[in-house]
């Protein structure tokens, strides 16, 4: 910005103000070009390390305080099968790694099938031994007048196998025949009834939110919490809201984008208190003071006289065309002006 165009703009200001009849005489002050701004603004950061989640949020839009402008992805963590939730280790809030470090997981489930084979090839015979996970076989009790049953294979190491039970009723520690066909006739092991141990469910990282209470039924693949990244703090929520009125002055990420906490992702700069933001020639910095008055006029609205009150003088100036400018901050009483609009500050002479 060069003095010749400041000339120039104190001319044509000078011009528009006369012409409109406004009553202060500015013919004593000289011109330096402004814009107005947010006298405050909000830093919106990334609460933990992950990945953002698709949004529509851009530099120049609008939003009210509590607008969720940014979430970030969680982990859901979901039930691996049929049950009953039988204990709850862990709140919103909780680490869930130092969770698990002590319960063995944020919580228990109990199965809906209770009950399981733990079983060898005992007096198998030939390929009636060859079990895979997955096979369904069928099973009676050596005592008489018992029902039969059947069960699926789960696991099988060496001759060893277990078998969930699907059909039938037995005690604990009953001995079972297991066979390949339902007509008993291809034996493939014997085994004993036992109870499952009630399905842990671990996690690592900061719990979100516990989905689910004690003595809930829950299906298979059901969510049971959420989970945040590993450096979130308690409290650390995976939506970020605005925190005021205002309007996003920049957007720093991408839709997608892996973050690390604390990222900028936006500055929202607020709209109930509004200043102009100057660059003030050196020649005219002895005359301005901080709390002095200055009127000031909107490249938009040329026929209105302002006042804004000097807040503060950059102690640094840059450098251009052989001249330099100084930033001067001034604070307004109108608010609802349009962030970014082109301003003149006048600074009187003596």
């Amino acid at each position: 910005m060069t003095k010749r165009f400041l000339s120039a703009c104190l001319a044509l200001a000078l011009l528009v103000l006369c012409a409109g009849g406004a009553a202060e005489d500015l013919s004593g002050c000289t011109v330096s070009c402004g814009v107005v701004t947010a006298a405050a603004w909000t830093d919106l950061t990334a609460q933990y390390s992950g990945t953002l989640l698709p949004f529509d949020a851009q530099a120049g839009d609008t939003v009210r305080s509590g607008n969720v402008l940014f979430r970030m992805r969680t982990v859901t963590l979901r039930a691996p099968e049929d049950g009953t939730v039988s204990a709850l280790f862990a709140r919103a809030g909780d680490d869930a790694a130092a969770v698990c470090a002590r319960y063995g997981g944020i919580l228990a489930l109990s199965p809906v099938n209770p009950y399981l084979i733990r079983a060898t090839t005992a007096g198998a015979a030939g390929r009636n031994r060859d079990l895979v996970p997955g096979m369904t076989v069928f099973f009676r009790s050596d005592r008489t007048g018992r029902p039969e049953g059947t069960a699926r294979i789960f696991t099988v190491s060496g001759d060893v196998f277990a078998a969930e039970i699907l059909t039938g009723s037995f005690d604990l520690k009953e001995t079972l025949n297991l066979y390949l066909d339902d007509g008993y006739t291809a034996k493939c092991g014997v085994g004993s009834v036992a109870r499952r141990d009630p399905v842990s469910v671990a996690a690592a990282g900061r719990i979100g939110a516990v989905l689910v209470s004690e003595g809930d039924a829950v299906t298979a693949g059901q969510p049971l919490a959420t989970v945040l990244g590993t450096d979130a703090d308690p409290g650390a929520v995976p939506e970020i809201s605005a925190g005021a009125d205002g309007v996003i002055a920049l957007v720093g990420v991408q839709p997608g984008q892996q973050v690390w906490k604390g990222a900028l992702l936006a500055r929202i700069w607020h709209t109930d208190r509004l200043e102009i933001t100057a660059e003030v020639d050196e020649t005219d910095l002895p005359r301005i003071h901080v709390g002095d008055i200055c009127p000031v006029v909107l490249d938009m609205d040329p026929d209105t006289v302002l006042h804004a009150t000097v807040t503060e003088i950059g102690g640094l100036g840059v450098t251009r065309q052989n001249a330099a400018y100084y930033t001067v901050r001034l604070s307004l009483e109108e608010t609802g002006l349009p962030l970014g609009a082109s301003a003149s500050v006048y600074i009187p002479k003596n």
